[in-house]
């Protein structure tokens, strides 16, 4: 979901608008860190509830990985043909229907532009991505909702072969991060998280929005909860802090005081 106002809108980087505004940045910002030498990604969407939906449904994904790729597969089709230059055609191979994986590859105007995404590689399609990794060369490979986070969710069968891949290292060491559009709770609060690839971290919150469950009724404004956007991806401590700094008060407390002064 998105909210109203325009609290947000001159910063940088921005909360989007919709799905769609949300796919444009992301596919703007992979072609931009592919320019400056990135061509290992990671894109973290935020993929809208079904609008099946209902306020007492305690999991909105009952049916777990595939239906969420079934919302987020539209969306990461047409980040990689806007990311790819010349990009037209995009060509799906279903990895792991359980785990909702599923490898995409888009053609672009030379060979070279030619580029393959993973929607949300996990444990069990990690030999396929460790194989694509090597066969693509320093051609474009975008990682879009991965399940992994690196050697610890594989367990002990890969042992010697994930310290190869991953170095030392995180998936996020290997496919850092080049966009993000995150919604979350912090303190109470429904908070969003944005990154572009070279305009740093910014983190939103959403002022008088009203919920019933987890089903946004009324929309809030966005506004943002820091000056200047961050060098990192802050943790979850740190924007808890950023809230508590901004807000003082938690939600509960700031709409009892306005209650009481109606």
């Amino acid at each position: 979901s998105t909210a109203g106002g325009d609290g947000g809108a001159r910063l940088e980087p921005r909360v989007p608008t919709d799905s769609d505004d949300m796919v444009a940045a992301a596919a703007r910002s992979v072609r931009t860190a592919l320019e400056a030498g990135v061509a290992r990604q990671t894109v973290e969407l935020h993929i809208p509830l079904p609008p099946e939906t209902s306020p007492e449904d305690l999991d909105p994904w009952p049916g777990g990985l595939p239906q969420i790729a079934e919302y987020a597969l539209p969306l990461a089709r047409e980040c990689l043909r806007k990311a790819v230059k010349g990009g037209t055609n995009v060509q799906e191979v279903v990895l792991s229907r359980d785990d909702g994986c599923v490898q995409l590859y888009c053609q672009g105007e030379t060979p070279a532009d030619d580029a393959m995404l993973i929607l949300q590689p996990g444990a069990e399609t990690f030999d396929e991505l460790r194989q694509l990794d090597g066969a693509v060369g320093e051609r474009l490979l975008v990682l879009v909702n991965p399940k992994i986070v690196g050697p610890q969710s594989l367990g002990l069968f890969q042992g010697a072969v994930s310290k190869d891949f991953f170095k030392g290292g995180t998936l996020r060491d290997k496919f850092p991060v080049t966009y993000c559009a995150q919604e979350s709770s912090c303190r109470s609060e429904d908070v969003r998280l944005v990154h572009e690839y070279g305009k740093g971290w910014r983190a939103y919150y959403v002022d008088d929005a009203e919920f019933e469950g987890q089903n946004m009724i009324s929309e809030g404004t966005i506004l943002p909860l820091h000056d200047d956007p961050l060098d990192a991806r802050p943790s979850y401590e740190e924007l808890q802090e950023l809230v508590i700094e901004k807000l003082k008060l938690p939600v509960y407390v700031r709409k009892m005081r306005e209650a009481g002064e109606k």
